[in-house]
């Protein structure tokens, strides 16, 4: 519940035109009229002006008797309450991504154990930070802030707690000698880069700050810090990180978290990791969901070092299935399996950058792809010689799964009269047809086992981004071709029973209503 008097200061400012800065600066002003005056209060406006005037504070900017009302409310608040009006100020400015407060026990669960605290951008935390600190009087915290007023004001709302500030600068190797016991961090996430990387395997600056804060833990040190998602799952620098991380820290814990949480700041998937000194052994994998702002903790896995080796990444989504009561038994069954490279052509869609209409080459979009089936009849057009799309033309039977977008999708091709490609945003697997029925890897990719297979390889916890290498290495069941054939059959009658019963239903629905609407008028 937020507090009323927090709204009132907030309707006067808005009075005096002020901006977040402005705001913050007003209470900046007010401690130190404080100060100066030993905890009294200045008796009217000119006095806290007069004063305002000596010390080291910029004038104030507006209206001279309703900063004076300002100062008073101010100056009644604790403390406490002003670290609580601060993060107020910074939340409605919609830009400063706030932590919740449900997130805060998991991020701070490990405070009790430590005898030194770090904690970069502390004005991302709520007034729980303040408590917490209170709360540890044999703790001493180091945190840092960045913005150029709360570093003023932040020391002496927190000058009479164990806590110390220091340099804000976590992305530089040299911004501090000290170890910490434990390390808590919500780097800056997105698209900004280092210029210069130094000895840095990226020049993402979450992932610099996640290798830099680990040169700072003690022999018994903990970094918790959250990074996205894609450190899980991502190439490149993602992968060199992951396996330095491995090979020279332990993992203790990966935590997938919603999407959700730091909405409406922003909205990105992220992974909450802890990580120790010392040998990776067994790793705790845990996935949290949001349900009426509250974290709930929905799958929790205990899997060993060489299990993570083995997966070649720290998605979460793989962890879970791979150890899924029902993709064991289908890994356990004595049915023949292989990589889908062995047995097909996996290639991406094109990217088509014009379409045209009438032209001479259609493309099936995601859009087009139904339960039933392909829609050819609405499939987008392109201008383009054949020559330069031979690589990409579909044959009948090859098999089309999204590899983007907000769901899985598979279908299976027919041969059509115009030359007909996927667009990028499908992979297509041309399967070796005396190996593997097109039909027969579409109903077991659709299936409870397939569905989940797929989803373990998605690069992302909410939007579809399956890598094609990634489907070559997926393992299906091959039996013998007269099985496959068999099954495939079953499921074409059923088809083919379906489509007749929903196009009966429609043509007497269509009939029905045509009827009514006669007998209106």
């Amino acid at each position: 519940m937020i507090n009323t008097k927090f709204w009132e200061l907030a309707s006067l400012e808005r009075g005096m035109n002020l901006n977040p800065d402005e705001t913050l600066y007003d209470i900046f002003r007010t401690l130190k009229i404080k100060e100066a005056l030993k905890g009294k209060m200045a008796r009217d406006p000119y006095e806290a002006l007069e004063i305002l005037k000596k010390v080291d504070a910029p004038y104030i900017k507006g209206d001279e008797k309703l900063f004076y009302e300002v100062y008073k409310r101010i100056n009644e608040m604790s403390n406490k309450t002003l670290v609580e009006y601060v993060c107020f100020v910074l939340s409605q400015e919609r830009t400063s991504v706030i932590v919740p407060d449900f997130l805060f026990p998991l991020m701070f669960k490990y405070v009790s154990d430590a005898e030194t605290v770090f904690v970069n951008d502390c004005d991302k935390y709520g007034v729980e930070l303040y408590d917490l600190i209170s709360a540890n009087k044999n703790t001493t915290f180091y945190l840092t802030v960045k913005n150029d007023i709360l570093s003023k004001l932040l020391p002496i709302l927190y000058k009479d707690e164990n806590v110390e500030f220091i340099s804000p600068e976590i992305y530089t190797d040299a911004f501090t000698l000290k170890k910490f016991d434990l390390i808590v961090s919500f780097p800056i996430m997105g698209g900004r880069e280092l210029k210069s990387s130094g000895d840095f395997i990226s020049r993402e600056l979450s992932f610099i700050a996640a290798q830099n804060l680990l040169y700072h833990l003690t022999t018994s040190g903990k970094l918790v810090i959250l990074l996205p998602a894609k450190i899980g799952f991502g190439s490149g620098d993602a992968e060199v990180l992951r396996h330095y991380i491995s090979e020279n820290y332990k993992v203790d814990e990966i935590s997938s978290l919603p999407s959700r949480v730091f909405y409406p700041y922003m909205s990105i998937n992220t992974y909450l990791l802890t990580i120790s000194t010392g040998a990776t052994e067994n790793i705790c994998v845990k996935k949290y969901d949001l349900d009426d702002k509250k974290l709930i903790e929905k799958d929790t896995r205990l899997i060993f070092s060489d299990e993570l080796e083995e997966l070649n990444a720290w998605n979460v989504d793989m962890v879970f299935s791979v150890t899924d009561e029902t993709v064991l038994a289908y890994k356990n069954s004595t049915v023949k399996k292989a990589h889908i490279n062995e047995v097909a052509e996996v290639f991406r869609g094109k990217a088509i950058t014009e379409k045209a209409e009438g032209g001479n080459v259609s493309v099936v979009n995601i859009s087009n792809i139904s339960d039933i089936g392909i829609d050819y009849a609405n499939l987008e057009t392109i201008n383009e010689e054949e020559r330069k799309v031979a690589r990409y033309l579909l044959q009948d039977g090859d098999v089309l799964i999204t590899t983007k977008g907000f769901s899985i999708k598979v279908a299976v091709f027919e041969k059509q009269p115009r030359m007909c490609i996927a667009s990028s945003n499908l992979c297509v697997i041309r399967t070796q047809s005396r190996l593997l029925n097109g039909t027969y890897l579409k109903l077991f990719l659709e299936s409870e086992v397939g569905i989940k297979l797929l989803k373990s390889l998605q690069r992302g916890t909410t939007i579809v981004n399956i890598n094609y290498q990634d489907i070559c290495q997926l393992e299906v069941p091959v039996p013998l071709l007269d099985d496959q054939i068999e099954v495939v059959n079953e499921y074409k009658q059923g088809l083919n029973l379906y489509v007749k019963t929903i196009s009966a239903a429609e043509s007497a629905w269509k009939a029905i209503k045509a009827d009514v609407q006669k007998k209106l008028f």
